[in-house]
Parts: C-alpha cells; structure tokens; sequence
C-alpha cells in the first residue's frame, strides 16, 4: 500500500481484491476472517481451510496404498476410470468424459461390482491378475481415499472428521502423456511409486509432505517411520497434531466481512484428490449454518466444477473470468449470474455453466456439447 501510494501519488487504492487456490485459498479465507476491513472482495480456489485435517487424511491414504499389492499402477487407474465413466457419464445425458453429478456417482459406483468393456472390474476372486481388473487390496485403498477420516483429538478447524475425496471419475494420474499437465496432475495425485520407507523420489506428493510434517514438525524425529503412525488415533503425538491445527487452519466466521460489505467467491474441482470439495462444501454448509442462508447468499457464491483436480486437469481444465464476475458484484452491485468456465486442456475451448452450489450441468438434450448453452444448471 506504501509503494502503491507512493508512485501513484493518490493514497490507498479504492478497492482491494485477494485471490488464491490451494494453500493461497485458505490465506484468502484467513483474510476475510481475520482482516476483513482489508479487502473489499475475494476469491478462493479450492481452498485447504483445515489444512491439517486434509494432511492427516492424505496420510491415511498413503498408509492404505503402502499395504502390500495396494498400489493401483497407472494402467489400473486408468481402468478404474473407463470403469467409472460406464457408470457415471451418461447421468448428466451427455457421453462426455466428464462426471457431471459427482454424489449420484458416488451413490452407485461399487468398485467390487463394477463391469468395464463387459467385463468385472474386480480381479477373480480379488487376487491380483494384472493390468486388465483390480484386487481387493487395490479396491481397499481406493475406497480408503473415498471413505471419511474420523480424529479422536483436537483440531483448530472444529472437525471432527475429513469427508474423503471423489476418486471415482477423477484421474489420478498417468505414466506419460501428450499433455503437458499429465506430470503435475500424476505428481498431485498417486505419484508413480508406491509409498515405503524411505519415501522413494516417485511418492504421492502427500506422502512426501506428511514425511516431512511427521518426522521433523510432530515428532522432531528424522529417523521416525512416518507412515507407523495412525492418523485417527495418532497416540503421544496427537496434541503436538493439536497444536499444528491452531497455525494451520481457518475458522468460518466471517460476519465481519459480510458486514462491511466483502463479496467471497469460492470454487472447487470435483475431482481434487488432494483437497476434497466435499470439505468446501463442509465450509459452505458452515457459513449458512452460522448465518443463515439468505445472508450467505447476499456475499458469497461457491461453484463446483466437474472433471477439473487440484489446480490442472487432462480431464476438463478449468478457467473462469473470476474477477470480472467480482468486481461486477462489488463495484456495480450485480451479483454473479450465468457464470461459464472454459476448458484448456481436455477439450480445449469446450465450454460448461458454472453452476452455484448444490446445483450441477445437465446436457439439454441437443445442442453443441462443447457449448455451455446446451446445458442447465439443475439440482435434480
């Protein structure tokens, strides 16, 4: 603001925007709760509010992939995902590529049931037989990642639980590939070698990160075997994950903000695996718990994007003309409507409402596929 003053010779600017995803999503969040005079709007991209809680339950899932014969190769996942999209693709009317109603996908997807190509997907009675089907020790960490993880300590967020990740659909990363995103979508996801101790150069990032936290933030010990540890029930180590929680994650009071008149625009991918937008939908959920939701409708607009991971995606790579959308709403007064989000990578220039929270697209029936007319926002 001092260097600002000083070259344009005009005093503080008029208005005030912070933008971030990520780890830069939660400092957004942070900011409106903790300097809401600061800044006038915000936007937050798939934001790791409880940070800590998503740490702890990526942990879990390193320790389930870790379990002898666990680890699903790329070409599993891969058959994992053609698999979930002969479930999962046409609910939205349209085949695509793109699950559109992610919780109705994940409401009737079973992994131990599931067919591809007329075959199961579950390799005959559950032992491994290659590339061609999963077994049941893959099918258990998949649905680990699915699955909730519940905290038997303290954590500063207030949860008592991470919701888990939208595995089914999502891809969770390639060998190799013609898109130059395939190596950071692979690195953010399951990586291209199976967590162990020590952590090999080819982990998850989340086992790496939770390497680091475990050994040298939580037991200040770089010889301990971090994936020993029990998230859940983390034992002596559990206030030290306590007092980690109280620099890491954010609250969900923002009445301040909303009352000197911020706007907040909030957005997640539904297939991010490395921050789930069940736990966005978690912080939505709080905010019109605490302040009704009339009020939350009058600063706060949270989307979800379907086929689109954690910052890239070869699926349906998002982009948004978010802060054109932000200083409509709070320089002219008019609130976001008709918002459309533009695919880079998948199918690039296809275009998709964006549709406000619960609400997702429904192809029309006719029209261009690639073309966000040819779909309604519905929450049926």
């Amino acid at each position: 603001m001092f260097l600002i003053g000083r070259h344009y010779g005009r005093g503080a600017p008029k208005k005030a925007y912070f933008a971030g995803g990520s780890t830069g999503g939660r400092e957004a969040l942070s900011l409106a709760q903790r300097w809401p005079g600061d800044w006038d709007g915000i936007i937050a991209w798939y934001p790791a509010w409880n940070q800590l809680s998503a740490m702890l339950a990526g942990h879990r899932a390193s320790r389930a992939l870790a379990q002898p014969g666990a680890y699903p190769n790329p070409a599993k996942r891969a058959l994992l995902r053609r698999a979930v999209l002969e479930t999962c693709d046409l609910i939205d009317g349209v085949a695509d590529g793109v699950v559109s109603h992610q919780s109705q996908c994940n409401a009737i997807f079973d992994p131990a049931v599931a067919q591809v190509a007329g075959a199961p997907l579950r390799c005959t009675g559950g032992t491994e037989a290659g590339d061609a089907c999963l077994s049941d020790a893959q099918i258990a960490a998949l649905n680990t990642m699915n699955t909730a993880t519940r905290f038997n300590f303290f954590l500063a967020s207030g949860s008592s639980g991470y919701p888990g990740y939208n595995v089914w659909g999502a891809s969770l990363g390639a060998a190799a590939g013609s898109s130059p995103v395939h190596p950071i979508e692979t690195f953010l996801n399951l990586g291209t070698e199976q967590p162990a101790m020590p952590v090999p150069a080819g982990a998850p990032y989340i086992t790496k990160q939770l390497d680091q936290v475990i050994k040298l933030g939580v037991t200040r010990n770089p010889a301990f075997d971090s994936l020993a540890l029990d998230p859940e029930n983390p034992g002596p180590w559990a206030s030290r994950f306590s007092a980690l929680s109280t620099m890491l994650d954010v609250g969900t009071d923002l009445t301040a903000f909303a009352t000197r008149g911020g706007k907040l625009l909030l957005a997640h991918g539904v297939s991010d695996v490395l921050v789930s937008a069940r736990a966005t939908e978690q912080y939505y959920q709080r905010l019109q718990a605490q302040m009704g939701a009339a009020r939350v409708n009058d600063f706060v607009r949270y989307y979800e994007v379907p086929g689109y991971g954690h910052a890239v995606s070869t699926v349906f790579n998002a982009t948004w003309d978010s802060l054109t959308a932000l200083e409509n709403w709070v320089e002219r007064g008019s609130a976001p409507r008709d918002q459309i989000t533009t695919d880079t990578v998948g199918v690039p220039g296809r275009q998709r409402p964006l549709c406000e929270y619960p609400a997702w697209p429904r192809y029309r029936g006719a029209g261009d596929v690639n073309a966000a007319a040819s779909f309604v926002c519905t929450n049926r």
